[in-house]
């Protein structure tokens, strides 16, 4: 008896995890890895006498030098097999891989089949069946994904038995051939180390050509995958990085990238669920949104549910809570970067998503070499469910309805031209969004002045272009320039409104200088941002001090007509710097400029990552940066606002460390100091005195607000592996704001001290994927009323309030559950998931309301449960 062994490799390709690499790398796998000397492993001798083989599957980490440095069984075919395997890989040489033209780290998954062959007779030539020519192909085929209808690369096809047995393995289009297969009835296996064994027997036909196409069943569906645990090489020292996997079965977010954010150090819990990005405490508009370097105006649908750029197009998503580099500005708070991931080039794809608030779809398809494109759209039908929702809530039809109920919709569409194995390329991506709603207030109570209705509509569009290519061997172009169109309006009756339509148009343009001799990288580019918006507001008077509101002083208004330009250019400039081995520090630059403030500003930024051994880093950054006022909200308006406010400015500082315990499990913390200063501060009278609190009071503005926060974040983090990954969140901060011309501090609105987040997603049998999130967070912020006045003349009650943000409501605790189960056809695939929020039906305080003397009060408590059930059809 003899044996035979026989092996297959493919490279877990890391696109994500090399996404966000310096020097504007786009993670392209450029050179794959090939074996240059192959040990054969022996067939153990323990196994002789038992007539049986095995596949070992592993999976191996090859250096940057084409070395095996670590390998590791994955899939055991018994004790003697694994040790064979493992002995021969260990031994193994390839050529080094590249990512984007540089060696690199990379893991390879490897498959070792031990077959065991009986002894045959030899026969001789004579006796083999004439209808075979020598040398020809006479079977063939292709191995594609159950369900996906994916090729099935670096798979085994081993057709007969014994000494007679032939073995193939599938390329990149998962096809293969075999010469010289002797006719009959012959066994064909598969094997293949991420699908189930694949057995079938084919009648192969005298003189003729069998032609197959085999449906391999993967092991995991939805599963989790650790494509590379080397460390990979990045500028930014305070980021975190989401793959596909993670964003899309994290309970509580509905599938949603921008969702999972909310989950990580640093963001807190926006009011009433909705989706604002308070990141360490501060303004929405102090954080910013990218989406493959275009600025998102809108990043959430009403109610927060959903963003308005669909999840499933995304390539990652990473996240810094502050500290980031010069490349990025106007913005003092948190930074969200989206890349959108090359629509499939390899077949037809998508999806069909149908859940109780809203239904989605997906196509994606190769168009001709190198090109390929994506469409998806989302509408909701809340507008439905809600009157019939309202109904069951006792007055609540009373109080409030809709003419126009609150109902939203987006789309995307993509081409992208990119050749394989290169890191040119070319995409058009056009996105928009809409929300619109129109409410009616029969209720006189709620409604004083007997307008009897209020309505927003909020449109935007987005068109980007975007080109990548190496002008040479050293320097990288990148340029993203995108053009838009946003409509918001927002009413009040038919005489207050505001109503705004503007035409941005923003182009970054990025060229990356690699200096290997002197272990650094420049970077330097162009950020130029223009505004021409059209303004119609009308809004009532601005309050006297000193004096009783009048009730009806709505109906003497001010308003604004004007046309405006506004040109925000930027340049900027990172050296990515290595002075010794272990320490990177990268030092940058940012100058901006502002047409309408006509004012310039400079934000010098330095952070330094320290890697003290292969499991400990250190690393600290400090930073100056600045952002202009809030102009949506008429800040820098003549009528409303000063257009002479100065920017808002941060000093930004942070000092932290990350720790890796095992290939999955990572630690992250980061201490942090910010200063805010010239911020825009409301204010009653030309004194300058401030009230924070209520910016509805004036629209008078000054730059003299101030504000500090401080806090602990940490982030430990079970990775992506086969069948789990979760994660523990907690942020400990305080954020405060100065009060009485800056005689006292106190807590700034969004203040939240605790704020702790529980992620937990595992992979179960049957294709049943489970996961948890459990929140507990500090209560929300309000300011106590401590009295009221009556107005003898109209019968109304005005509240006095007391100290600003000095009370805090009950803590919030919530449990939200996911359930996916997914159903494997030939061509396509079915899942059902069960998304419920607030699975323990706790009704959480957002805020109090008063009674119309304001003598009593009582909780307005939020959704006590959420329950969102749906379907996803995918091929």
């Amino acid at each position: 008896m003899t044996p035979r062994v026989a092996l297959a490799f493919f490279v877990l390709a890391p696109p994500a995890a090399w996404a966000q690499a310096d020097g504007g790398a786009t993670g392209v796998l450029t050179k794959v890895p090939q074996l240059l000397e192959q040990v054969e492993a022996e067939f153990p001798a323990s196994m002789l006498d038992a007539g049986t083989g095995g596949t070992v599957g592993m999976e191996l980490d090859v250096g940057p030098d084409g070395k095996v440095m670590d390998a590791r069984v994955v899939e055991s075919a018994g004790l003697d097999f694994d040790q064979a395997a493992l002995f021969a890989v260990r031994r193994f040489v390839f050529s080094p891989a590249e990512v984007d033209g540089q060696p690199a780290a990379v893991r390879l998954r490897y498959s070792y089949t031990f077959f065991f062959k009986p002894v045959v007779e030899e026969k001789p030539i004579e006796a083999l069946d004439a209808g075979i020519a020598p040398g020809l192909v006479n079977f063939s085929g292709r191995l594609l994904e159950r369900g996906t209808r994916e090729p099935v690369a670096g798979a085994q096809v081993v057709v007969g038995e014994g000494e007679a047995a032939l073995v193939a393995v599938s390329d990149e289009q998962g096809r293969f051939e075999l010469t010289d297969v002797p006719p009959g009835t012959r066994r064909v296996v598969v094997v293949s180390p991420d699908h189930l064994k694949y057995e079938v027997t084919e009648d192969v036909a005298p003189g003729r050509r069998t032609e197959v196409t085999y449906y391999v069943r993967r092991r995991l569906y939805g599963g989790y995958e650790t494509v590379v645990r080397g460390q990979k090489e990045k500028k930014e020292v305070a980021q975190v990085t989401l793959s596909r996997e993670e964003i899309r079965l994290i309970p509580g977010t509905n599938g949603d990238a921008f969702r999972v954010v909310q989950n990580l150090p640093g963001v807190a819990r926006s009011p009433y669920g909705l989706g604002f990005l308070v990141v360490r405490g501060g303004k929405p508009w102090d954080s910013k949104t990218f989406i493959d370097e275009a600025a998102v105006p809108v990043l959430f649908h009403f109610g927060g549910l959903f963003s308005t750029y669909n999840s499933n197009l995304l390539e990652d998503l990473s996240f810094q809570a502050g500290n980031f580099d010069a490349d990025f500005g106007r913005a003092i708070g948190g930074l969200v970067k989206a890349t959108v991931r090359t629509p499939s080039q390899s077949g037809v794809h998508g999806y069909v998503d149908v859940n109780l608030v809203d239904a989605s779809a997906l196509v994606e398809a190769p168009l001709g070499k190198d090109w390929s494109f994506a469409l998806s759209a989302r509408r909701s039908y809340i507008d439905v469910d809600l009157p019939a929702i309202l109904g069951l809530i006792p007055g609540a039809k009373d109080a409030i309805s809709f003419s126009v109920a609150p109902r939203y919709f987006d789309y995307q569409a993509r081409v992208e031209w990119r050749p394989k194995g290169t890191k040119t390329r070319f995409f058009v991506n056009l996105f928009g969004s809409s929300d619109v709603l129109v409410a009616a207030l029969p209720n006189p109570a709620l409604d004083p002045e007997g307008r009897g209705s209020f309505g927003t509509s909020i449109w935007y569009n987005r068109l980007l272009l975007g080109y990548d290519t190496p002008l040479s061997a050293r320097v990288d172009f990148r340029t993203r320039t995108t053009f838009g169109f946003d409509d918001v309006s927002f009413n009040v009756g038919e005489d207050l409104y505001a109503k705004s339509k503007q035409f941005p148009v923003q182009s970054r343009n990025t060229f990356t200088l690699d200096l290997p001799e002197v272990r650094s990288k420049l970077e330097a580019g162009v950020d130029w941002y223009t505004l021409p918006y059209v303004v119609d507001a009308q809004s009532p008077q601005i309050i006297k001090l000193n004096q009783i509101p009048d009730p009806f002083a709505s109906r003497r208004e001010q308003s604004e007509h004007s046309q405006t330009t506004m040109h925000q250019p930027a340049v900027f400039a990172n050296a990515i710097l290595k002075p010794v081995e272990p320490v990177r520090v990268v030092a940058g630059a940012r100058v901006d400029w502002n047409s309408v403030m006509q004012k310039a500003w400079v934000d010098p930024r330095l952070s330094a990552h320290w890697q003290l051994n292969e499991r400990l880093a250190l690393k600290g950054a400090a930073g100056l940066y600045h952002q202009p006022p809030d102009y949506r909200q008429g800040q820098l308006s003549a009528t409303f606002g000063n257009p002479d406010l100065k920017p808002e400015g941060a000093r930004q500082y942070m000092l932290g460390a990350e720790a890796r315990f095992t290939d999955a499990i990572s630690l992250d913390v980061q201490f942090y100091y910010k200063d805010l200063f010239d911020q825009t501060r409301a204010t009653l009278g030309e004194n300058g005195t401030s009230n924070l609190s209520a910016a509805f009071e004036d629209v008078r503005y000054k730059s003299i607000g101030k504000g500090r926060g401080y806090g602990a974040e940490l982030l430990l983090r079970h990775a992506l592996t086969k069948n789990f990954f979760g994660w523990i969140s907690y942020s400990l901060s305080r954020t405060e704001r100065d009060y009485a011309e800056g005689t006292k501090w106190g807590r700034a609105p969004f203040d939240q001290p605790h704020n702790l987040i529980v992620v937990a997603s595992y992979k179960l049998p049957y294709d049943f994927i489970a996961g948890v999130r459990f929140r507990y967070v500090s209560g929300a912020l309000t300011t106590p009323y401590v009295g009221a006045i009556q107005d003898a003349n109209t019968g109304f009650y005005f509240p006095l309030p007391g100290e600003f943000f000095s009370r805090r409501l009950p803590d919030f605790l919530q449990l939200d559950v996911r359930l996916d189960k997914r159903f494997v056809y030939k061509d396509w695939m079915l899942a059902v998931y069960l998304d419920v929020q607030n699975a323990t039906n706790r009704g959480n305080v957002e805020a109090v309301v008063y009674s119309f003397d304001y003598t009593h009060q009582a909780y307005l408590t939020g959704l006590p449960i959420l329950p969102v059930l749906g379907v996803r059809g995918e091929w």
